[in-house]
C-alpha cells in the first residue's frame, strides 16, 4: 500500500543527486536517503505480501533474482547498521597547454645576430586519455560492484527493478499498489 509512496521518494532522492554529482558530500547524503527510500519500498512491500498466502515466497524469490535490488538492500543495511557509505570519486578533467620557444644566436663577442620567439596554440591534454567525449565530469563507484556501472546508473537500474517489483506484486495480488 505504501510501496509507491516510497518509490517516488526514491525517485526524489534520485534527482537529487543528478543535481548535486559536484558536490560530493550532499551527493553523499543523497544517496543515503535514496538507499533508505528504496529499502523502504521493499519492506512495505515484504510486510504486506506476508499476509497472502505464498506472499513471502514470492517476496524472497523476486528480490533474490534481482542483483541490482540485492545490493541496495546490503548497502542500505551497512550504511544504518554498519558504517557510512562512502562511493569513490573519479573525476574526468581537461587540461590545457601552451608552449613557448625562444631561440638566440650570438656572436663570440655577445653581440645579438639572430633572435626568434614561437608559441604553440592551445593544445587540450585529457586526463585520463579517453577515446569518448567526456559526458559525466565527476563519476561515483561503489568499490564492492562487480559490474562497471556507476552509482547513478545502478540507482537507474534499481528504480526500474523497484517499479516492477510494485507491478509484478500488484498483478499478483500480494501488493494493494496504491
Amino acid at each position: 500500500m505504501n510501496e509507491k509512496t516510497k518509490l517516488n521518494e526514491t525517485i526524489y532522492f534520485y534527482q537529487r543527486m543528478l543535481k548535486e554529482c559536484n558536490d560530493r558530500q550532499s551527493f553523499t547524503y543523497d544517496l543515503s536517503a535514496f538507499l533508505n527510500a528504496a529499502r523502504s519500498v521493499l519492506q512495505y512491500g515484504r510486510k504486506e505480501a506476508r499476509n497472502k498466502t505464498g506472499g513471502l515466497c514470492w517476496y524472497d524469490n523476486y528480490v533474490a533474482k534481482k542483483t541490482v535490488l540485492s545490493f541496495f538492500r546490503k548497502k542500505r543495511n551497512t550504511n544504518i547498521h554498519g558504517e557510512p557509505v562512502l562511493p569513490n570519486q573519479i573525476i574526468n578533467a581537461t587540461l590545457t597547454a601552451r608552449a613557448s620557444v625562444s631561440v638566440a644566436v650570438k656572436d663570440a663577442n655577445g653581440n645579438m645576430k639572430y633572435q626568434s620567439s614561437t608559441e604553440t596554440p592551445n593544445t587540450e591534454v585529457k586526463l585520463p586519455p579517453a577515446q569518448e567525449p567526456i559526458e559525466k565530469p565527476i563519476r561515483y563507484f561503489f568499490s564492492d560492484w562487480k559490474g562497471s556501472e556507476d552509482i547513478v546508473t545502478l540507482c537507474e537500474k534499481c528504480i526500474g527493478e523497484l517499479e516492477d517489483f510494485v507491478e509484478d506484486g500488484t498483478k499478483q495480488g500480494f501488493l494493494l499498489g496504491h
